[in-house]
């Protein structure tokens, strides 16, 4: 099963907006990455920073086995501008790179069989948002690391609330589980 990490790239602009602590995202982030290796998920993240970059590093530093990096090139969003993508490459075990920064929301929802949120931004709603027009991947929610997610969005998304990484772990376990018996 492939997993997708979302969250924001600037931790601590995000987090101090909706008076949340950013070290237990930061926390999150990294152990969510270690976690998934041990348990022999593939990972798909853009390496950039923030919770992906976190993330990224525990998975590579628990020999998690594939790490599929989504590299955008150009676009029209800011984000162009201030990648770091090329710097943390190395810690992907395959890219995908023929999309721009304002593709990558969309790309990161095909690729990923499920996509766990850590933390909130406005790349985190766009990728959120994405999922309904791919075939309804499922968004796994660390609700304590967000304020909320509007509830049209909510709406229109397949969204699973969790309190923890726990949580996720046995969304994910619970979701190989039907796969392997057929049920959608």
């Amino acid at each position: 099963m492939r997993v997708g990490i979302i969250g924001p790239t600037d931790i601590r602009v995000t987090s101090q907006a909706a008076g949340l602590d950013p070290t237990i995202c930061e926390r999150t982030a990294r152990a969510a990455g270690v976690g998934l290796a041990q348990r022999g998920y593939e990972v798909v993240l853009v390496p950039d920073r923030g919770v992906a970059l976190l993330a990224a590093q525990g998975y590579r530093e628990a020999g998690g086995r594939k790490l599929i990096g989504i590299i955008p090139h150009g676009g029209t969003s800011a984000q162009a501008a201030t990648t770091c993508c090329e710097l943390h490459r190395h810690l992907c075990h395959e890219t995908v790179e023929d999309l721009t920064w304002t593709g990558q929301h969309e790309r990161i929802a095909q690729l990923a069989d499920v996509l766990v949120c850590i933390g909130l931004s406005c790349g985190t709603i766009a990728e959120i948002a994405w999922t309904k027009w791919v075939g309804h991947t499922p968004v796994v929610i660390i609700r304590p690391l967000i304020s909320g997610i509007p509830p049209e969005v909510e709406a229109e998304t397949d969204l699973h609330w969790v309190e923890d990484l726990d949580g996720v772990y046995q969304f994910l376990e619970t979701l190989a589980a039907r796969e392997r018996r057929g049920v959608q």
